[in-house]
């Protein structure tokens, strides 16, 4: 579309993804997967994300990446992460598993589905998984990245149903920063993008930059 005089521009959620592929103006934004436009509802903020990525075509040279600072405000209520259901505090991944089963059995029985199954395990399958690859398990080492990358979506998706009707909460940002603040399993899942990224293998080392955890996540 350049080539034929169409000036483009597009909104980035993951930045590294633009900067090697180099696109003519991206604006990258620190906001979850799904969300480029910030949180649901809030059309002043979306106004402002808009705008931002119209103001690039000013930019007649590329390639441009320029960041979007702010943060995106909570959608819905703004929930306190430490009102959230507790989990395990000796950090034991699978007993953290079973401490939230009632709560996903609640979930799947309101909404009659769930987006676990990607790995084809449960989710106590899909910790074990991570937990002996990290740990070296001979078994647990054969599975593919793909794997191991599908046991992580699970253990995300197992914990934020189980979160949300435990607590009715409606702001997805305070659950997924109990997600990574507070669990053993986003601890787990730190652990393996780390061992990734600390790997020999490029292939690991990909992985680890771009499967497991989403960029806008502080360490």
């Amino acid at each position: 579309m350049e080539d034929e005089g169409l000036a483009t521009a597009l909104i980035a959620l993951v930045r590294r993804q633009a900067e090697e592929v180099r696109p003519p103006r991206a604006l990258w934004v620190p906001f979850p997967l799904g969300r480029p436009f910030g949180a649901a509802g809030n059309a002043p903020f979306q106004r402002r994300v808009l705008m931002a990525l119209l103001d690039l075509f000013d930019r007649r040279a590329g390639p441009v990446l320029e960041d979007f600072t702010e943060e995106a405000p909570p959608d819905g209520e703004n929930r306190n992460v430490l009102d959230l259901l507790v989990v395990n505090r000796d950090g034991a991944l699978l007993e953290e598993v079973d401490g939230l089963r009632p709560w996903y059995e609640m979930s799947v029985a309101r909404r009659g589905r769930t987006t676990l199954g990607g790995s084809g395990m449960d989710a106590p399958g899909a910790a074990r998984l991570l937990t002996g690859w990290l740990d070296g398990d001979t078994q647990a080492q054969r599975a593919g990245i793909d794997q191991l990358r599908l046991a992580s979506e699970d253990l995300k998706a197992y914990y934020t149903e189980s979160a949300v009707a435990r607590t009715g909460a409606i702001d997805t940002e305070a659950v997924i920063a109990w997600f990574w603040a507070r669990t053993a399993a986003g601890r787990i899942i730190r652990d393996v993008r780390s061992k990734c990224l600390s790997s020999d293998k490029a292939a690991l080392r990909d992985a680890g930059a771009y499967m497991f955890v989403p960029e806008y996540v502080n360490d």
